[in-house]
């Protein structure tokens, strides 16, 4: 099966989404799965925020932004910040253009986590699911 069939959980068993969560857990390597599920929860909630703005000249309410704001954060304090709890392999310039935009209050658009994304998904494809197949 592809990365892809077992991160929808499409795969047949034994290839199961939870027990490819186990072997990435197994080999100490959780955060890359974590980081991406995280980075789709951030892009889901800005959609949704700006979907219910659209055509209005307002702002977002101050709560869902702040919301939002704080999935921002969380994700580049826990993953890309030299050090975090649970921090990714990313090569330098996309960390640090990562960490450049966490210092804003402005709220960034969820493409700019394409190539960390990009970058997780290609290390689990090449390193992680050979091993786990």
């Amino acid at each position: 099966p592809s990365l892809s069939e077992i991160l929808a959980n499409s795969a047949p068993p034994p290839w199961t989404l939870s027990s490819f969560m186990a072997h990435l857990s197994q080999n100490h390597c959780l955060e890359n799965l974590e980081f991406t599920l995280d980075a789709s929860w951030y892009k889901k909630h800005y959609f949704k925020m700006m979907n219910r703005i659209s055509g209005e000249p307002a702002n977002p309410p101050s709560d869902e932004r702040a919301y939002v704001l704080m999935l921002w954060r969380r994700l580049i304090a826990l993953y890309v910040q030299p050090n975090g709890a649970r921090e990714i392999n990313l090569p330098s310039d996309t960390r640090d253009a990562l960490v450049d935009l966490s210092a804003s209050e402005i709220l960034p658009y969820p493409s700019v986590l394409d190539s960390a994304v990009t970058t997780v998904h290609k290390l689990m494809e090449e390193s992680i699911l050979p091993s786990f197949l």
